[in-house]
Order: structure tokens, then sequence, then C-alpha cells
């Protein structure tokens, strides 16, 4: 846990020589997932320390001007002991418990800048990120901090950032590692010890265990907010950006979006349908959803059918994919079990794109989409699906996955970078590995087994069962795997009397203590649900892939705008999502109310 400033050479370009570069315009905001293999490579190859991974409750921040990194620094949680710091906030064992969530610990701060470049950079951004980063807690583990800590390497470094940062030094430490537990390793060299208070008088609310109010619990990251901290979908749709000139712009793309969606919740899917429905709207739903006023005829007027056209077909998608990440993963939460799996739209390629994919990650059970993201190219599948988890903080659940995300890239992924476990599908895209599950003589080496009750549906009888045995090294080397399984699947069709007996092969990284072989089962069982409630439900109910609207970005908006209208249902108490539509169609201020308001 000891940090200090290390200077490598200059990786910015001349404009950090200019007289015009000031600490101003210096900005330091937290590291993007997609950011975190190059923060981590840095921080690795030039930090004295190195750096492998973080553990527990963490934040990456950068320092940048104009795209440039600067400076890179880490916080994660603080250390369980130290006497300095216990000295000066003078609490007890039961509080130090109770309250060590609320103290970061500052353990590593990188200078990418050359040494002379920007005076005073260090001491600016460690001052911006202890003015933000309670906030950024907040943000991402649902509590407010109090504290921040660090330790300094007297022999290499003086603390002079600290210092400048008004920084309290509170003494030094003994010079003893933790190991296995206990702080009985003395490592012969002892740091300077460094805290700066987040709050007035936090010293004093640390050492009250039982009085800091609901803000500094430690829900943890997946909490649902509060009615006054949520936003409703209209307003979430404000955020799109708009690609269109302002010359001639009469509607803004929320009130076009909210249309659109709308017109979905009543089963009209495609531009047409939508400008179809805005023109049947009232003046008072018009003005609800912003749409603009026409001054010379004194009314509001509903968006064209050019101009539904023109937003579907040119909009990021990557923008609505952000909207459906913040409005469901706030509204519904997720699962223990997510499962992520992709859908070809069909027709796509009409208009060029040889491969138009939209990969979702849903909640096992209820079948809600959390985020989704598209690719339109053949193979990136696995590369979006990595995309896709890095978006999201999946830390603590467990990802189902099919066969073609069976790589030991991913498993490296979800159990190293996203702090997740991983349940694999073994086919014949993984040669070795299959081969190796098949030859097991799982009747005599199983260590644990289940079977499901006999199921009657759809005109077949079936019956799943389930083996499960360790993972050993020698057999798989995949990151984390902990078991292997092999599912059994037993059915008869009811007229022919025609039998079939079908044998997959799993991995997973949940041990036999967190996962046992029921629950293997249903968690294998349980990522097929994607098919059914997601997308049988937008081929089928939502008619995407009848949708005749091929023309750019379309495609992708339209499964996009399927899956924020799922969001909007999966909200309500509705036994199907059939029933819900009707219900909207009949009951259109019900529709409203579910876009427009934050409730």
């Amino acid at each position: 846990m000891i940090t200090g400033i290390t200077v490598i050479m200059n990786r910015s370009p001349e404009q950090l020589n200019s007289p015009k570069l000031r600490l101003q315009d210096v900005i330091a905001r937290p590291a993007r997932p997609d950011e975190f293999p190059e923060w981590d490579r840095l921080m690795n190859e030039h930090h004295y320390l190195g750096f492998k991974k973080f553990v527990g409750n963490h934040i990456r921040y950068i320092a940048e001007h104009k795209g440039t990194w600067l400076a890179i620094a880490g916080w994660h949680t603080a250390a369980f002991m130290c006497a300095p710091r216990d000295r000066w906030i003078g609490w007890s064992r039961d509080c130090q418990f109770k309250n060590l969530h609320l103290i970061a610990n500052n353990t590593r701060f990188l200078v990418l800048a050359q040494q002379g470049d920007l005076p005073n950079l260090a001491s600016c951004f460690m001052g911006a990120m202890t003015r933000r980063i309670s906030d950024d807690w907040v943000e991402r583990f649902g509590h407010e901090l109090l504290l921040a800590e660090s330790f300094v390497d007297p022999g290499r470094f003086c603390g002079t950032m600290y210092k400048a940062s008004n920084w309290i030094c509170v003494g030094t430490t003994r010079g003893y590692s933790r190991s296995n537990g206990h702080y009985r390793k003395h490592n012969g060299n002892p740091k300077k010890f460094y805290l700066y208070p987040l709050r007035k008088k936090s010293g004093k609310m640390l050492r009250n265990a039982d009085t800091l109010g609901e803000r500094y619990s430690a829900k943890g990251v997946h909490t649902r907010r509060s009615d006054k901290e949520l936003k409703s979908l209209y307003e979430e749709l404000g955020g799109v950006g708009d690609f269109r000139r302002a010359q001639g712009r009469r509607h803004t793309v929320a009130c076009v979006l909210a249309i659109y969606i709308l017109a979905f919740l009543s089963r009209m899917r495609g531009p047409v349908a939508a400008a179809q429905y805005a023109k049947a709207l009232s003046q008072r739903e018009l003005e609800m959803l912003g749409a603009w006023y026409n001054k010379k005829k004194q009314r509001f007027c509903p968006p064209s059918k050019s101009t539904m056209h023109k937003v579907i077909s040119s909009l990021d998608t990557r923008q609505l994919e952000d909207v459906v990440r913040r409005y469901s993963s706030q509204r519904l939460g997720f699962a223990q079990a997510v499962a992520i799996d992709g859908k070809r739209i069909r027709g796509a390629n009409r208009n060029g794109e040889d491969h138009y994919e939209v990969v979702t990650l849903v909640s096992h059970g209820s079948g809600a989409p959390v985020a989704s993201i598209d690719c339109r190219e053949e193979g990136a599948e696995r590369a979006a699906a990595l995309d896709l988890i890095g978006k999201v903080d999946v830390e603590g659940r467990v990802i189902t996955l099919d066969a073609l995300h069976t790589t030991k890239k991913t498993a490296k992924t979800i159990v190293n970078e996203c702090g997740a476990d991983y349940v694999f599908t073994v086919k014949g895209n993984s040669p070795l590995t299959c081969e190796r599950l098949s030859s097991v003589d799982w009747e005599r080496d199983a260590t644990g087994r289940f079977t499901e009750k006999i199921d009657k549906a759809h005109g077949r009888i079936e019956q799943r069962s389930i083996d499960v045995m360790d993972a050993h090294y020698r057999m798989i080397d995949y990151e984390g795997a902990a078991q292997v399984f092999r599912v059994r699947r037993w059915s008869k069709n009811v007229k022919s009397g025609e039998v079939s007996e079908e044998y997959a092969y799993g991995i997973t990284s949940v041990d036999k203590q967190r996962g046992s072989a029921q629950q293997l089962l249903a968690w294998n069982r349980g990522h097929w649900g994607v098919e059914a409630k997601n997308h049988y439900i937008r081929d089928v109910t939502f008619g995407e892939d009848s949708c005749s609207s091929r023309v750019g970005n379309a495609p992708a908006n339209n499964a996009v705008c399927a899956n924020i209208a799922l969001a909007v249902i999966f909200q309500r108490d509705f036994g199907t999502v059939p029933e819900a539509l009707r219900h909207f169609t009949l009951n259109r201020e019900e529709a409203f109310e579910a876009v427009l308001s934050a409730g």
C-alpha cells in the first residue's frame, strides 16, 4: 500500500512545452473500463512497486489534457490496521470494523509528464482527486468517504506532494507487513503515514459506530437508488447528443426517441408507424413530450416521418446503449446470475453490413435487459461481450456464456478484471477441452449429482440431470476454474414415442461451497432464458426481424429501443410482455407516466 511520485519519460506531445498549457486546463477523472488495460500496463511497467490488480473497492484516476495522459493514480480500500491512523482517530475495535469502509487508500501515483514541464502537477492532481473521490465512491459503491490515507517510503520520497495538498503526517509505521492475516512479518522499512480528512470532524464521525446515518452505510453498489436520485427515461434520453445541424431543427432527440419508444409500447414499430402514432397524440401529450410549438398555427406539431427516419437511422447506437445501461441497471438492478448472448439482426446486410449483431446482458429469471452493445464484424461477438461486461459493474455476479465465449482470455477477464465468476458451455470449438471432459468416467468419478423432476410440456417429456467434479489443474487450465460438469438432457416425444438423449459439458469458476450441483444446473438452464425472454420477444412480439427499416444504424437502434421498452415493462407487475403491451395500448396515460415519471 505504499505510494509515491514516480516520474517517467515524457509521453505527452509538444503542447506540454507551450506556455499556454495551465494547470487549470488539466482534467482529473476516473478511468473508463476500456482504459483499464493501458492504465494497468503503465502502472506495472513504470511504478517502482509494479502493479498486478486491485483488491476490494477501487477507483483508477487519470489526469489528462486534450486526451493526453499526464498522470495516473489508484485508490482502494483502507489498510486493515495502522497504529498512527488508529491513534489519530481514537476509535474502538468495534468502530474500526464498522467504519473502516469510510476510508480510502491512495495506493499508487505515477506522473507521466517529464519533470519540469508542468510544475505542481502532482499536488494539483491530488487536490482534484480528494475533492471528488467521495462523490465518485457514492456513485460506484453506494456510500460516502470520510478520510483519505497513504503510506510514503521516506527512503525514496519526501512527501512533498502530500504536504502541498494539506495532508497531515500522523506518524511512522513500525515496519511490519501483513502475512496470512496478521502483521507479524517485519520488513525493516518503516513508512510515514499521511491522512487527509474529507469532511469536517472526520475523526469524531469515525469514532461513532451507530450514528452516521444511511449515506455512510456499506450498502454495496447494486442497491436500488431512491426515487429522488433516479432520472426518468425521458431525462436519460435527454442526455443523447444531437447529431443534426441547428438550422431547421425543431424537435429534440429526446422527444423523437420518447415517441418512438411509446409507439413500441403500443405495438407500433418503425419510423412510419411511430410518425402515425405521433399524429394521434393530443396537444397536451405533445406538450408533455416537449414537441415543437408552431407559433403561426399556435399548436404543438408532432415529428414527421422523415424526422423519425433520420434520427433512428443516423443516431449513434452507443449513446442509446448507454441509456439502457443507466436506466435499466439503476431501476431494475440485476440478478446474482446474468447471461450474455448475441442476436444477429436479419436483413441488416442489405445496407452493406455483412454481419450485424446486438449482444445483450440479461438477468436470469426475469429476463430484464441490463445492457447491450452492437458489433458489425464477423467474429467480433467475443470482443463485444468483453467490452460489455467492462462497462457494467458485475463484481460478485455469475456470468453464463455459450460455447462461443469459452476462451481463456474471457475467463481471465471475468475473474481478474471484473471480480466475477463464469459458467461456460464447452463444445467443439474448444476441441481439446471438450475431448478431456467427454473422456471422463462421470458415473464413477463425479463428486456431485442432481436430477430434476420429469417435466411435461410442448408435446414432450423431459428430464435433466448434472454430474459435477473438481476441475483438476492438469485437465483444465482456464483462469479460476473450480468445477467441471456434464448436463444430460433426456426427452421423449409424446406422439411419436421417439427418445433422444443429449450431453453438454461446462466449466465454472464457482467452487462447490458456493455452487452446488443443483445450482449449476439451474444456471446452465437459466442461460437459455435469454432466447425466450429477450430474443424471442424482440423477434415475434416487437417484430424486430420483420421491420423493413434497414438504413444506417436503424437495425441496431430498433433493437436497443426494444430493450428500453422491455426495461420499462419489467419495472411493472405484468404477467407477460404481450399483456403489458395490451395494457399500455388501452391506457396511454400509464405509458406516458412510465416514460416521463422518475418514480
